[in-house]
């Protein structure tokens, strides 16, 4: 039940941190690409879609025991190739995206590996401060308690 919780904890957090960048990301993406279109309220929808898709990956790799860093390393690909493949799949397969210009699809793949790598880096900075806070905690119990 811990692990189920952690990971749905994990699933939170990774979720709206994508939904921000994914969202940064459509937009510039568009401004780039497709500057003078307009478009409706269901455009809104996307970001949420596109996080969902993205943290599927938390629930088959979990990190219930450490890992190799090489093992970690192969996660990440697949996890990163898994995303690329599901995104670029949906973007040719919407009418609404202009994928026949070569720049939009280069885009899109770029900017998911942006938005992965700096999802991978809020995350690192959430797990740094937690282990700083218990690190702390862990030094004032020692200390309270005469211990070394």
């Amino acid at each position: 039940m811990k692990i189920i919780k952690e990971r749905l904890q994990e699933a939170v957090r990774l979720y709206f941190v994508l939904v921000t960048l994914i969202s940064v990301l459509l937009m510039i993406l568009g401004m780039a690409f497709d500057r003078d279109r307009i478009l409706g309220y269901e455009v809104f929808l996307s970001p949420l879609i596109y996080a969902a898709i993205g943290i599927i990956p938390v629930f088959f790799f979990g990190n219930e025991k450490e890992i190799s860093m090489k093992r970690l390393l192969i996660q990440r690909f697949i996890t990163l190739g898994f995303i690329e493949t599901v995104m670029l799949a949906l973007a040719f397969s919407a009418s609404t995206i202009p994928t026949e210009k070569k720049g939009v699809v280069i885009g899109i793949a770029v900017g998911i590996v942006v938005v992965y790598v700096l999802s991978l880096a809020a995350e690192y900075l959430f797990e740094l401060g937690v282990s700083k806070s218990i690190n702390k905690a862990l030094a004032e119990y020692q200390s309270e308690n005469g211990s070394n």
